[in-house]
């Protein structure tokens, strides 16, 4: 019987920024708010990115905390022949690395646990960018990619509904009924809902579903829901059940650069180039 040794790997998150206001361009204005002097403090650890730099359309840096932990050191005394104890303070903390699509205006960064997970990271992330003057939500893209999968489980798909707000910056390729219709009526958000005909199913592989699907998973601004019948008994699948991850492998020897450049080629998987 042969050992498979699975190699360890970092968990990657993908999150949307959207701006209040539209008034620089995205680059200049995110490279601004990137500040490695200015600090924060979040649940007693003090936060702070390191330098940014750009990488082939995207910005790249660290985030990270130092916080002052009670150490208790041990020693041996030469002259009265006995171990001795003694109380001072040790800096500790973890940082994440982490890279902005400028186009997309999407940040991918790496899950360091137990120190930073993904609210650890947003929070931080969220308050350090507001504090430099950088008003933007930072919101968790969805994985919408198990939609399909779930509707192959269910008898019947009775009830679809798509909530799209009005993009920031753009619009999926898919997402044409979505954008004619909030076009026309001007609309800051749109709704759209279907339901299935008695004993009748709904097609899921409407356009409108698709790039309702497709909307939400790159701009995030949004949601999907859906209710599924097996037997007489209803099942709900939602956009928002799970935040969309992929896998970097967990190298200590790995360079921060080959780590920056990992999470840009996740980018690109996922969201095109």
């Amino acid at each position: 019987m042969g050992v498979f040794i699975v190699a360890p790997e970092r968990t990657v998150y993908f999150a949307k920024i959207t701006r209040d206001l539209r008034l620089w361009p995205f680059r200049d204005e995110l490279l601004n708010a990137i500040d490695p002097l200015r600090t924060t403090s979040r649940f007693h650890r003090t936060w702070r990115f390191s330098r940014p730099i750009e990488i082939e359309g995207f910005v790249a840096a660290e985030l990270g905390f130092i916080r002052s932990a009670r150490a208790i050191g041990l020693s041996y005394d030469e002259e009265r022949l006995l171990f001795v104890t003694t109380e001072g303070t040790a800096n500790e903390g973890s940082f994440s690395l982490f890279v902005v699509d400028t186009a997309r205006e999407i940040v991918a960064f790496e899950a360091r646990p137990p120190e930073i997970r993904l609210q650890s990271f947003i929070g931080a992330f969220s308050k350090l960018l507001r504090e430099a003057g950088f008003n933007a939500s930072v919101t968790p893209l969805p994985d919408t990619a198990g939609f399909h999968d779930w509707v192959a489980t269910v008898d019947r798909l009775v009830r679809v509904r798509v909530f799209v707000q009005r993009p920031n910056p753009g619009w999926h390729h898919r997402a044409t009924l979505e954008r004619e219709a909030l076009v026309q009526a001007d609309a800051g958000a749109i709704e759209m809902v279907a339901v299935a005909p008695p004993d009748g199913t709904i097609n899921a592989d409407a356009e409108w579903i698709e790039g309702g699907l497709g909307q939400v998973s790159e701009h995030g601004q949004g949601k999907v829901s859906a209710i599924g019948q097996i037997g007489q008994l209803r099942h709900k699948w939602s956009s928002g059940a799970s935040p969309r991850t992929a896998s970097i492998p967990d190298d200590p020897e790995a360079t921060p650069d080959q780590i920056m450049s990992r999470l840009i080629r996740k980018v690109r998987e996922l969201y095109g180039e």
